[in-house]
């Protein structure tokens, strides 16, 4: 199948859900990511800031029919803190801020441009050693103390599932991502919205535990 074909089965299986198709496209070619465009998808995923920012600017300015404000860009791999000043006010939604002192730099750097950068708060939540974010009682304690920084714009959480056959254990994750959102929410009078979880091989599980935004690559862009 190609990426027509591979989106139209990933809009079937999210049928009446509210959630948003981000199209990973770090590996995919400039005509792939112009083929999805054109198939309606406007949020793209990218990974490393440096092949990202020439990548962006190109597709911009050798496609007319895009423009900046047409399209979103999400950064979702891990931001090096050598790296924030690109990213910041360059990409729509951060996914991957996983502890207190990027967000604290992000705050900084988004303040020194004069702008609210859109963020997403990554949480470990199968605890997993070689995985970043905060934990779930860790973001519980720091979460008062991070909203009132006044350059970011928390929007919700983020989190990678474990690689896993085990589709029990890969729910129990998203489910309890779902419940720690509420919980922020209750407890802190917020409206934390967004909660993105979902990959190529665990999209499905993650839209029924209440995921809003699914992040897809070979999904979209593999041949099949």
């Amino acid at each position: 199948m190609g990426i027509k074909e591979n989106l139209e089965k990933i809009k079937e299986q999210i049928g009446n859900h509210k959630v948003k198709i981000i199209a990973v496209s770090k590996y995919a070619t400039h005509e792939q990511t112009i083929e999805a465009y054109r198939l309606g998808i406007r949020d793209f995923g990218e990974s490393y800031v440096q092949d990202a920012i020439p990548k962006l600017k190109n597709l911009i300015s050798q496609n007319h029919e895009i423009s900046e404000n047409k399209i979103r860009w999400h950064f979702i791999g891990r931001l090096q803190n050598n790296k924030i000043k690109l990213v910041v006010n360059c990409f729509y939604l951060i996914h991957s801020v996983d502890s207190v002192e990027l967000l604290n730099l992000i705050n900084k750097s988004a303040s020194s441009k004069g702008i609210v950068q859109d963020i997403l708060l990554q949480v470990n939540i199968s605890q997993e050693a070689s995985k970043a974010g905060f934990s779930s009682r860790g973001l519980k304690q720091d979460f008062e103390k991070l909203m009132k920084l006044s350059n970011v714009n928390i929007k919700g959480l983020m989190t990678i599932a474990p690689k896993t056959d085990d589709k029990k254990m890969i729910r129990s994750c998203f489910k309890e991502l779902y419940d720690l959102q509420e919980e922020l929410n209750e407890n802190h009078m917020t409206t934390l919205k967004e909660l993105s979880m979902g990959m190529t091989n665990d999209y499905v599980e993650a839209i029924e535990c209440g995921s809003t935004m699914i992040r897809i690559g070979k999904g979209i862009f593999a041949n099949n």
